[in-house]
């Protein structure tokens, strides 16, 4: 991070791309920390994507309207049968992977965002 983070303040033509930052803490940590460095890049004014499944990090879309959007890959799931289009779509994830899957199995999960 610290890598990204200084060459996005050296290098204004920079573009990062993230993939699951802070993996491998806990979830609240993970999400306070991500949350700090996503606004340190907007206050450098970088460009770039992060990807991420925490689904609180969509927010910062309401905070910057004009500097975040949120997109997302879906699925379908048909017989049983997660589908993948790999189509990017507008807007935040809907769609939650892991429910269905427990669900086919018997497990029902509680359904609901903190």
């Amino acid at each position: 991070m610290r890598f990204i983070l200084e060459t996005v303040a050296q290098r204004p033509d920079s573009f990062f791309l993230i993939d699951e930052m802070l993996r491998g803490t806990n979830s609240v940590d993970k999400y306070l920390g991500s949350r700090a460095i996503i606004k340190k890049l907007i206050s450098e004014k970088g460009r770039g994507m992060v990807a991420t499944h925490d689904l609180q990090l969509s927010t910062l879309a309401d905070e910057y309207p004009k500097l975040v959007k949120n997109y997302h890959f879906d699925i379908q799931v048909i017989d049983g049968e997660m589908l993948f289009d790999y189509k990017l779509k507008i807007g935040e994830c809907k769609i939650f992977n892991a429910s269905m899957l427990l669900k086919g199995i018997g497990v029902d999960v509680e359904q609901g965002r903190n």
